[in-house]
């Protein structure tokens, strides 16, 4: 039973990563950062993203048709970018990991009440989220607003619905958000963006201290070891600007599944 579970719950995160390579998709056309030069009938449908015809349901299938097809559309056989796959693969194991930090999956299928469904649901919209905003910055050096605003939201919901005291999160959203629009002012946007500043505010709503610090930790150094290895292959000089949404993402992930244990081994 739990093998089963568990081959769903990885089958179930890998549609929602093809759902946010759509999203992606056609947010960048809305933003006018993807030319779309054809019009396609029914838009609510998916299509190819070169020529824009409707795809089959078998040309749909996360993974498993990027391979069968090798990496290339059906259609017009124009190479299909290799972060489709990876991203639904990712999803898949967040799904996993989700469910074996928080039995999240598990509860539901036992139990299906309203607090079950609702811990559920605001559990996949913040990975959903958290990862569609990882994969834009990555492509486009943006993080958009809306999905942001969802993520406050529900991190303000959660704080005032499940703790007493929302104080230490409202001024870990505070401090967070102030310490990122400081650097934002002193390198004139050119080293940390408002779209950067703006999901700071998520961090502290939703970790609070002290998983905030691990957050930012997190972050700061792997964005820093990066930045150093794409310099020493020449990938990037001391200018070069690097989308830093995707390492306080990372840093998100790590202080909300395992900020706790950290805290525990660092004070000892």
């Amino acid at each position: 039973m739990e093998i089963l579970i568990g081959i769903i719950i990885f089958l179930s995160g890998l549609c929602f990563g093809s759902f946010i390579n759509m999203l992606v998709y056609r947010t960048a056309v809305n933003y006018k950062l993807e030319n779309k030069k054809f019009k396609v009938k029914g838009e609510k449908r998916s299509f190819c993203d070169f020529c824009g015809r409707s795809l089959k349901w078998y040309e749909n299938i996360p993974i498993f048709s990027w391979l069968l097809q090798k990496g290339k559309t059906r259609c017009c056989h124009k190479k299909l970018p290799v972060f489709y796959p990876v991203v639904e693969l990712v999803m898949g194991v967040l799904f996993l990991i989700l469910n074996s930090k928080y039995n999240l999956f598990s509860d539901f299928f036992v139990s299906f009440g309203l607090l079950n469904s609702l811990r559920l649901i605001f559990g996949i919209l913040i990975m959903v989220l958290l990862v569609f905003s990882t994969v834009f910055d990555l492509k486009y050096m943006v993080l958009p607003d809306f999905s942001t605003v969802i993520l406050i939201i529900i991190a303000f919901l959660g704080v005032v619905f499940d703790e007493s005291n929302i104080i230490p999160y409202l001024l870990s959203a505070l401090i967070a958000s102030g310490f990122l629009l400081i650097l934002n002012i002193f390198t004139k946007g050119n080293g940390m963006g408002m779209g950067d500043v703006k999901l700071a505010v998520f961090m502290g709503l939703f970790l609070g201290y002290p998983k905030i610090i691990v957050a930012f930790y997190v972050a700061f150094i792997v964005g820093a070891i990066f930045g150093l290895i794409l310099m020493i292959f020449k990938k990037a000089n001391k200018k070069s600007q690097i989308p830093f949404g995707p390492f306080m993402v990372l840093g998100i992930f790590v202080a909300w599944w395992w900020g706790e244990k950290i805290v525990e081994l660092i004070r000892l």
